[in-house]
């Protein structure tokens, strides 16, 4: 139950994460480059997707093992 829970943990962390990305990325097609305003969010939403899906694949592959 406890690597279930740390899978679900993982990848809505991934899925967060990508929620934050894609905004900024949307605004940097509307106005040619990156406001200052949005950089933060999307340096958070790169650090939640990595270790989010990190996370998830090496709760899936310890489950295996």
């Amino acid at each position: 139950m406890k690597k279930i829970i740390s899978i679900l943990i993982g990848l809505v962390g991934a899925l967060m994460g990508l929620g934050l990305i894609l905004p900024a990325l949307a605004q940097v097609r509307d106005y040619g480059a990156m406001p200052g305003a949005v950089v933060g969010f999307y340096t958070l939403g790169i650090v939640l997707a990595i270790v989010g899906a990190g996370t998830a694949v090496y709760a899936i592959t310890r489950r295996k093992v």
